[in-house]
């Protein structure tokens, strides 16, 4: 978990568990919830996550860079 979080994760994918974690957290899904949503919304709600997470990085870049000037 800590090679992901700071970056260093090099051994491919991201193991299944570590998705199942952010799934669950972000989500607030139950691990029920979690076993009775079909793979396919699994990806999508990943993958809407990461389009949402690279926008607030996006943001607060923008914002420091204005900040900073």
């Amino acid at each position: 978990m800590e090679s992901i979080l700071d970056g260093t994760w090099n051994s491919g994918a991201e193991p299944p568990e570590w998705t199942d974690f952010i799934l669950m957290r972000r989500m607030h899904w139950s691990w029920a919830e979690l076993q009775e949503t079909p793979d396919y919304v699994r990806r999508y709600c990943v993958d809407f996550l990461a389009l949402i997470a690279k926008q607030e990085r996006d943001e607060h870049e923008r914002a420091q860079a204005a900040h900073r000037r």
